[in-house]
């Protein structure tokens, strides 16, 4: 049968799990922050070829913000 740890006991532990954890935290928070930059820019440059092919071509985006419209041609 396992002894059951005291209060103190666990409380020594999970200090210590959550220095591990507070430091795996800050080292991936660099990298975090790196995804999110990424992933803002791609958002943007989706938006951007969205609004050329709008204008080159007419065809507006199936994103689901549009359905029922329909594609024009463009006067260039």
């Amino acid at each position: 049968m396992k002894p059951t740890e005291s209060a103190e006991q666990l409380l020594q532990r999970f200090a210590g799990r959550s220095m591990q954890l507070k430091k795996k935290l800050s080292e991936l928070q660099d990298s975090y922050d790196e995804y999110l930059k990424i992933k803002e820019d791609l958002t943007r440059l989706e938006g951007s070829e969205q609004a050329i092919r709008y204008i080159a071509f007419g065809k507006l985006p199936n994103d689901g913000n549009h359905g029922g419209m329909k594609d024009h041609k463009p006067v260039v």
